[in-house]
This record gives C-alpha cells, sequence and structure tokens, in this order.
C-alpha cells in the first residue's frame, strides 16, 4: 500500500534545530534549513546542522546564500558559498539550496555547473532566485541539463498565491523533468489551491511570532522582528497542511 505521504513533498523553512524537531514531530516531509530570517534565508551555522542531525532523521536540505540582497556573486562570495557546501556535505546534509545568477538576470550556468558537482550526486533546489531570471522557462531548461531536482518558486510574485498563474506555466513547462515547488505564503488555507493545478511540491514556514515577555526595548536589531520576538515554526501549522495533503491525495 502507497503511503500518502509519498505522494507530496511538505518542505518546512527551519531556522534552527529546534524548528527541525518541530517540523519532523508534526509529519513533514523534508526541511529546509537557514539562517537569516529577516533576509529570506541565508546559510545555517554547522552547529545548527549537526544539531539538527543529532535530533531528528528528518531530510534536511540545507541553504546556501552567504549574505541577503541579491544573487549575483563575487568570485570571493561564490568561494565562501562552495567552502560552506563541502562543509555541509561533509556534515551530512541530506540535500543543498542555492541560487545564482549573472548581472543580465540569466542564470550563471559555470557557477551552478560547478556546485552541481560539488554536491556528490545529493539532491538540490534552485531557489527563489528564479524569480527574478529574465526568462523563466530558458532557466528551467538549463536547470534540467544540469541535474538539479527542484525549483522553489513565488511565481515571481511576493507571495504564490499571487503568481499561481505562472507557477502553473512553470509545471506544465517542466513536464515532470523537475519538480516545481510553490513556496511564499504557503498555508493550510491555500495550500490545494496549489495541489489543484497539479504541484506535488509545496514550502512553508508554517511560523508562528513567539514572543518573549511584553518588555519592548527602544532599539531593535532587525526590520522584521521587535527585540522580544522570535520567529519558530508552528506544529499546528504543519499539522494543518498535512491534514489538507493527505485528504486530497487520499
Amino acid at each position: 500500500m502507497i503511503n500518502i505521504s509519498d505522494k507530496y513533498i511538505l518542505e518546512i523553512c527551519c531556522y534552527s534545530a529546534n524548528d527541525v524537531v518541530t517540523a519532523a514531530e508534526a509529519g513533514a516531509n523534508r526541511v529546509e534549513l537557514c539562517n537569516g530570517y529577516e533576509v529570506g534565508g541565508t546559510t545555517p551555522s554547522i552547529g545548527n546542522l549537526i544539531m539538527a542531525k543529532s535530533l531528528s532523521t528528518i531530510p534536511i536540505y540545507v541553504m546556501i546564500r552567504p549574505r541577503g540582497g541579491n544573487f549575483v556573486y563575487s568570485s570571493f562570495e561564490k568561494k565562501v558559498m562552495l567552502k560552506d557546501i563541502e562543509t555541509a556535505v561533509m556534515n551530512k546534509a541530506d540535500g543543498i539550496v542555492f541560487g545564482a545568477l549573472k548581472s543580465d538576470g540569466s542564470v550563471d550556468k559555470a557557477f551552478c555547473k560547478e556546485i552541481i558537482n560539488l554536491c556528490h550526486k545529493l539532491p538540490t533546489t534552485f531557489h527563489r532566485a528564479i524569480d527574478l531570471c529574465n526568462d523563466t522557462y530558458k532557466a528551467i531548461d538549463l536547470l534540467v541539463n544540469l541535474g538539479v531536482q527542484n525549483i522553489l518558486t513565488s511565481g515571481a510574485e511576493i507571495k504564490a498565491e499571487q503568481g499561481m498563474a505562472l507557477i502553473k506555466k512553470m509545471n506544465s513547462f517542466a513536464q515532470g523533468k523537475i519538480n516545481i515547488m510553490a513556496g511564499s505564503g504557503i498555508n493550510a488555507a491555500n495550500i490545494l489551491l496549489f495541489a489543484n493545478i497539479g504541484l506535488t511540491h509545496f514550502h512553508s514556514s508554517a511560523s508562528v511570532i513567539k514572543k518573549n515577555g511584553n518588555q519592548q526595548n527602544k532599539i531593535g536589531f532587525n526590520a522584521s522582528l521587535k527585540n522580544n520576538e522570535l520567529s519558530i515554526v508552528s506544529k499546528e501549522n504543519v499539522i494543518a497542511m498535512k491534514k489538507q495533503l493527505n485528504h486530497f491525495y487520499a
């Protein structure tokens, strides 16, 4: 008998080893481990990866992104990324998440090929850099030819629900040669909209903001969170999405 969860992938974006444990307990199929919540995800610490691997058996894909901002990297930044990949692979990452563009908006083919070769056949995801590409379909073909397994996209919009029309076209164009995974604003209320257009891969932070007491100092340390707040994975949010998907694929 085929397990319903084998019919889809629910990937949860995690910013700590504790988040990974929460996502796994709630039934997530895999996680994307990151740092840098305030800039949409950067390379996590190796300590977080080691702890996450020691506490859970869920597949962990590691984000490789040296900074926030654009996806056009200097030669020095590329060296940092390659060293981060080496270290992540050495510490048993289950997959690598990356993205790199040229200044004209095309995929940096040579660098991406270098990354793929360094991953030693680990599965890879090309992240939302795809949403800034000057030719989405050319980029899909290129990534398929490089051997990338997944593309994470919001359909070139801030939230995936706004970009659904493009996501549907991307999925149709991909013809199953690469997994098109919707991400940004995915939750239990809208996840089946993406299942209904043929997607089987879904990415969500499933997050809630946890407050540490009521005190708010006048200073803050990033633009997204007050200094008494922390974004964490909500077990209830993951369970709610799993319930929707299990019913849909039953």
